[in-house]
């Protein structure tokens, strides 16, 4: 099974080569190949060379940009889409699929999710992936932008306490996508924040605040249960 991550982060951002990791330990795919979406044709071509798309988080980027690169990758989740080829977007991908569709997306630093937080599965609404999924598990989150709006044509699948819009499936294609990491586990998280501390909080008090809210939180094993059934479900897509 062909899997290809398109990487949302710099090419030279160290937090790439470990998201890269990340996917790898925890959906169980070690031959998932990466590339850049900064200096990559998101063209046809790509759309064929793979079976299966990851994508992921940007650190140091906002789907509501003006880089010519943000609007490539948004066209791109649509070709993915279209194509009915099974993918996961998490956090910056979840924004830009939401955003593609024609959902809202807006910034707002006060809103904030850093850390390890409670998810909680939308009552009864049945799917594959999700199903074996906790009604209430914790999950790895980190972003400033939030899906306010959803689109039409997708069924929301998780919420949050803080910010409701957690998971959403595509309607009529395999493409399941979460503003929370998966992905991530709490000392990854903990790499990720050390990394990108100077981005999400100049204010020595309130990172002070995070460095205690993730060093108390739990490990987030059923969030990781999520990417592996995913596979899963890909893998009997794919086979036929």
């Amino acid at each position: 099974m062909r899997s290809l991550l398109i990487s949302l982060r710099d090419p030279d951002d160290p937090m790439a080569e470990q998201e890269l990791r990340c996917f790898q330990t925890t959906s169980g795919i070690v031959d998932l190949r990466k590339v850049h979406a900064a200096e990559t044709a998101l063209d046809a071509q790509l759309l064929a060379s793979a079976d299966v798309f990851f994508f992921g988080g940007s650190g140091a980027y906002s789907v509501l940009d003006t880089h010519g690169w943000v609007g490539g990758m948004l066209d791109f989740l649509l070709r993915v889409v279209d194509a009915r080829k099974p993918a996961w977007a998490s956090c910056f991908g979840f924004q830009g699929l939401a955003l593609a569709l024609g959902g809202e997306v807006n910034r707002d630093d006060a809103r904030q999710e850093l850390g390890c937080f409670p998810i909680d599965r939308v009552p009864g609404v049945a799917d594959p992936v999700f199903d074996g999924a906790p009604t209430t598990f914790y999950a790895q989150l980190g972003h400033h932008d939030h899906v306010d709006g959803l689109p039409a044509g997708v069924t929301l699948l998780c919420t949050g306490r803080a910010i409701r819009n957690q998971a959403f499936k595509v309607d009529g294609a395999p493409f399941w996508a979460t503003q929370f990491h998966p992905e991530l586990r709490k000392a990854t998280t903990m790499e990720r924040w050390n990394y990108y501390r100077p981005h999400y909080a100049g204010d020595p008090e309130r990172a002070a605040r995070i460095d205690r809210l993730m060093d108390e939180s739990p490990d987030t094993p059923e969030a990781e249960g999520i990417i592996r059934q995913f596979v899963t479900v890909a893998r009997e897509i794919v086979e036929g």
